[in-house]
């Protein structure tokens, strides 16, 4: 068993022990603390995302994920052990350990989404638009090495049966559409007791999960590695922001 074998073994392990002693409101909490951590993202830190993208040491591309992905597993590395230590804890509880896993869930979030929009940067996408930058880090972090397929696919759903190509500009309803379609599919997941098992190996690898530094750091790697993967392919190339609906009214 590799290292990320063992690190989603572990982390499922985990999600399974604290869904036992939760009760279905602290689970819709937490996907509701995903999804807070991807708007507060999205909203706020695409400048900073440039900046840590111009900074970020390298002369190819790369070499710059790579440098910048050592950063980000070093941080969450160690946030990850610190956070998995305190939760093991003897006379730890239920509310405690629960408490502990949401605060790690939308830290370990924003800074996943950090690292996607990063990457974004040095893909050179030109200044994104809010919805934009929300489907991004929704696509890469729902759904791992498929998100541009799947990202293509719930944009040919939101758009009723017309199919996005490279180059062409996606109307901002389509985009916001497929923004809450995603955005349901995490609450569907994440929002009932058996969906707690399921941060264990689904967004990816135990994504925020208290579950130590060595799943952090391979769910790093990872979702890193989507990230390049999903811009190098992402399916359109900008959203028409004065667009026309499907019922022809003009959008400004």
């Amino acid at each position: 068993m590799g290292p990320r074998d063992r690190a989603n073994a572990k982390a499922t392990e985990w999600a399974t022990r604290l869904a036992a002693r939760v009760n279905p409101d602290d689970a819709l909490r937490l996907s509701s603390t995903v999804l807070a951590s991807i708007d507060e993202v999205s909203k706020q830190r695409w400048d900073a995302a440039k900046s840590r993208a111009a900074s970020t040491p390298g002369t190819l591309r790369p070499e710059r994920i790579d440098a910048l992905t050592k950063s980000f597993q070093r941080e969450l590395g160690a946030a990850g052990a610190a956070a998995g230590a305190a939760a093991a804890a003897p006379g730890v509880g239920a509310i405690a350990t629960l408490a502990s896993v949401t605060a790690e869930l939308a830290w370990f979030t924003a800074r996943a989404g950090d690292l996607i929009l990063t990457i974004a940067a040095m893909h050179g996408r030109p200044d994104p638009t809010v919805d934009e930058r929300r489907a991004w880090v929704l696509a890469v972090l729902l759904y791992g090495s498929s998100a541009r397929d799947e990202f293509a696919r719930t944009l040919n759903e939101a758009s009723v049966g017309l199919a996005p190509t490279v180059g062409r500009q996606i109307p901002v309803t389509t985009l916001q559409t497929a923004n809450r379609m995603m955005s349901r599919l995490v609450v569907r997941r994440y929002g009932t007791r058996r969906g707690l098992v399921a941060l264990g190996r689904a967004l990816p690898i135990g994504i925020g999960a208290v579950i130590g530094g060595s799943a952090n750091y391979v769910t790093i790697r990872t979702l890193a590695r989507h990230a390049d993967e999903f811009f190098a392919r992402l399916p359109y190339s900008a959203i028409d922001a004065a667009s026309t609906d499907i019922t022809g009214r003009e959008l400004h």
